[in-house]
């Protein structure tokens, strides 16, 4: 089962290694007066690792309120 789960990972790091090879044309990122100039791949797997972090983040807050709610009070 490890074998086929590194077998999986293998090829969808391989796809996205070929999708950023293939989109390296560059896009510009303006917000009010900043602005930067990066290759499309940087703006998609900048995307991807903060859409990661929100996502733990909001999933922590999420556990510890459960935890909260369910564990009984200590006196």
């Amino acid at each position: 089962m490890r074998g086929l789960a590194l077998l999986l990972l293998l090829v969808v790091f391989g796809a996205v290694v070929a999708l950023g090879v293939q989109n390296d044309e560059t896009v510009t990122l303006a917000f009010f007066t900043w602005s930067v100039t990066t290759p499309l791949w940087g703006v998609v797997a900048g995307g991807y690792v903060l859409g990661m972090l929100s996502g733990w983040a909001f999933a922590s807050v999420l556990k510890r309120s459960w935890r909260r709610v369910v564990e009984p009070r200590r006196s």
